[in-house]
């Protein structure tokens, strides 16, 4: 250990061989500094009191929201859910769907006016990937919805089960990357992986909404109270609302977020393979073939749900260990600055890619909490 006249204790990182300040973790290369394992999967990048494993909607889909502002995100969704449960044991399906389908796109807006995802440019941000979205949402459903209906009165489910297992999920996934790619190429200051990812699943859930929105449209139309059975329009609208939403937000977000990480690691360091491009495309369209396929298939409500479930289950491990790895990508970039506080555990610490004390990353943190300042001055 050393230390300088004017500056903090410094150890040498045994994983990157960077002098930096003493502490728990490198500053530089995420590593805890005291284990012999670099990939650190029990101390999750964005969030370093929770494991790479953990499974959690709020820090997974909305990685730049410090851990201790989430809590209002939690709740809503909760209640959202109990919402939606109330609404369909009422009978008022009508409603039930709306608040089920709008839940996680107006959580996502809040979002980003939270962390300033979109920095000074919010209308083209949010116009360019949730508004797009909604807009092919709606143009999709309308022109395959009619199509793939005449197909099943008709009979054809050979040409039924090539549209709905093929074309709609390749189609589909394409359009909800439309926004996130066209911002890639004319914004180029853009530049960080998370922010890839988030404009992919702003993009897809607005893509999802109007979809979703456009399909129930006969039910929204008809009366306030319906009949049927509600705890099977709660297992609908979960499907719908919940499922197929974050299924959409996690593929798009992963091969938006390994766009932006080729722009950004120019020197093409080795890196797991969980972010490569190959490895997001593959996953996110053979999802979306193999969900399109048993969805046509099957016809158990129940059965179909419970797919969709683990899917999406397992879509979200990824898409953390996505995060996770693109964001100790992301430390070979910076150096040493000032002291500032860090925007997940609060301590002032040197300003670098990875707090010392508690490991997160500060790419992860709100952009507007990023900007260090000199303790004592003006």
């Amino acid at each position: 250990m050393s230390e300088t006249p004017e500056g903090p204790p410094l150890d040498t990182c045994p994983h990157c061989g960077s002098v930096v300040p003493t502490g728990e973790f490198c500053g530089h290369c995420g590593a805890r500094l005291t284990a012999a394992n670099t990939r650190r999967t029990n101390a999750y990048s964005a969030v370093p009191s929770e494991r790479v494993t953990h499974l959690s909607i709020i820090s997974t889909l909305f990685p730049h929201l410090p851990h201790r502002r989430g809590g209002p995100f939690r709740f809503a969704l909760v209640a959202g859910g109990a919402l939606v449960a109330l609404l369909a044991g009422l009978h008022l399906f009508a409603p039930a769907t709306v608040a089920a389908v709008c839940v996680l796109p107006v959580l996502y807006l809040v979002y980003l006016y939270e962390v300033e995802i979109y920095e000074d440019e919010p209308w083209l941000v949010i116009g360019a990937t949730m508004l797009a979205g909604a807009v092919l949402g709606f143009l999709f459903t309308n022109l395959v919805g009619g199509a793939l209906s005449q197909l099943v009165i008709t009979g054809d489910r050979d040409t039924g089960f090539v549209l709905a297992g093929l074309a709609i999920p390749i189609v589909a996934q394409g359009l909800m990357l439309a926004g996130p790619l066209f911002l890639y190429f004319v914004r180029g200051r853009f530049r960080e992986p998370l922010d890839g990812l988030t404009f992919g699943a702003a993009s897809a859930l607005g893509f999802t909404l109007a979809s979703s929105l456009t399909t129930f449209w006969p039910l929204l139309a008809g009366p306030l109270v319906a009949s049927g059975s509600p705890l099977d329009w709660a297992v609908r609208l979960a499907r719908m609302g919940l499922l197929v939403a974050l299924i959409n937000a996690c593929t798009t977000a992963v091969v938006a977020a390994a766009v932006w990480l080729r722009r950004f690691d120019v020197r093409r360091l080795e890196r797991p393979w969980s972010t490569s491009l190959l490895a997001t495309v593959l996953v996110a369209f053979g999802v979306q073939i193999a969900l399109g396929m048993l969805a046509f298939v099957i016809g158990d409500l129940l059965v179909e749900v419970a797919i969709f479930a683990v899917a999406a289950i397992a879509l979200l491990l990824y898409l953390r260990l996505v995060i996770h790895d693109a964001l100790l990508v992301e430390g070979a970039e910076h150096e040493i600055g000032p002291e500032s506080p860090c925007p997940e555990c609060h301590r002032m610490v040197p300003t670098m890619a990875f707090c010392p004390s508690c490991g997160a990353a500060r790419a992860a943190g709100p952009k507007q909490a990023r900007q260090p300042r000199v303790v004592g001055g003006v």
